[in-house]
């Protein structure tokens, strides 16, 4: 089934990350007529043609079906939020940098400095005998614990939280339980040494600074994804990828990642056959696997050490059934319904 130019607009701006706002923004029109041509209510001018390839990083000629459409770069698709929460953002032709910095940071030293204030106040008033140095440590031990707890857990982030806790509260004279330095020291390496194990077990801690080549870590990272008729089949090692699977009718498909994270997006696909079979391999890593809500999910993945998570619901006529094969072991498997 060939493509209308419409459904190519769609395909293009999702795997770019873009949405109708921010394309139109680019064009210099209005989201409702990007809406219109990926609805095939309406064409583009033609002096748009040329702006659109150049956006999408592919050639006229494909834009308009003439040939296969290769990705310039794997977008990730980001909602306005979580693109001004990730910081500088530099894109140069099919190169891409990325620095991890933002919205969390400035949250974290507003709740510090607010709690930290708030304490120094309720001392004068209530007249504690402490010092601010006293108040100021722990506090800060309690919020960078917390934060790190409530992004992903971890031992040295819960550490972390405990310790500033049992500090702040034993300095505020609330509560005294003397540990002593016996106990102190080597509490905090069992708690450091469990943090490194299991940062070792999971998937690779994602690095501030990353630098991206047609989508993928310029590094050790060794991805691959191919589409044959109704099959797609991709695999990733050692790093973090997004692949985007947009064929006319999916019947089945191969997903496999060790020490990574892999998305693997299906709403592409213009039809899902009933009974799709999935064969799904998570060691070491996370794999998500985004599928419409007009399909229902069914597990039938073994697990050791890992688990199979399902976030959303299908809808109610759902009619379609997609069937998860495969196994997770020390890591994760995430079915989104989108």
């Amino acid at each position: 089934m060939e493509q209308t130019l419409g459904k190519r607009i769609v395909t293009n701006r999702k795997r770019m990350g873009l949405t109708q706002d921010q394309l139109a923004e680019r064009l210099g029109v209005t989201a409702q007529a990007v809406s219109k041509w990926e609805n095939d209510q309406s064409c583009p001018d033609i002096t748009m043609l040329p702006k659109l390839a150049e956006i999408f990083g592919v050639t006229t000629d494909e834009l308009l079906g003439r040939e296969s459409v290769h990705a310039a770069f794997e977008g990730e698709v980001v909602d306005e939020e979580e693109k001004e929460g990730k910081g500088l953002h530099v894109q140069k032709g099919n190169w891409e940098f990325k620095w991890d910095s933002g919205r969390r940071s400035a949250l974290t030293y507003a709740i510090l400095v607010l709690l930290f204030g708030g304490l120094m106040l309720t001392a004068k008033v209530l007249h504690w005998d402490v010092s601010w140095w006293e108040i100021f440590w722990p506090v800060t031990l309690l919020v960078y614990g917390l934060r790190a707890v409530l992004r992903k857990f971890s031992f040295f982030g819960l550490g972390c939280t405990l310790f500033g806790g049992y500090f702040l509260i034993e300095n505020l004279g609330f509560w005294k339980l003397d540990l002593g330095s016996e106990l102190i020291f080597p509490i905090i390496v069992v708690i450091f040494g469990l943090s490194l194990l299991v940062d070792a077990l999971r998937k690779p801690k994602k690095p501030r600074i990353v630098i991206n080549h047609n989508g993928n870590d310029v590094g050790k990272t060794k991805s691959t994804f191919e589409t044959n008729g109704e099959h797609f089949d991709c695999s990733l090692s050692f790093g973090e990828n997004t692949r985007y699977v947009t064929l006319p009718r999916l019947s089945s498909g191969t997903a496999n990642v060790s020490f990574g994270e892999l998305n693997v997006d299906l709403t592409g696909c213009e039809e899902i056959a009933n009974g799709c079979q999935i064969d799904a391999n998570c060691s070491f890593g996370q794999l998500v696997l985004k599928i419409p809500k007009g399909c229902r999910a069914v597990s039938k993945t073994g697990t050791a050490f890992g688990t199979v998570e399902f976030v959303g619901h299908p809808d109610a006529d759902a009619a379609t059934d997609i069937v998860i094969n495969g196994r997770v072991s020390f890591g994760e498997i995430e079915v989104q319904y989108m």
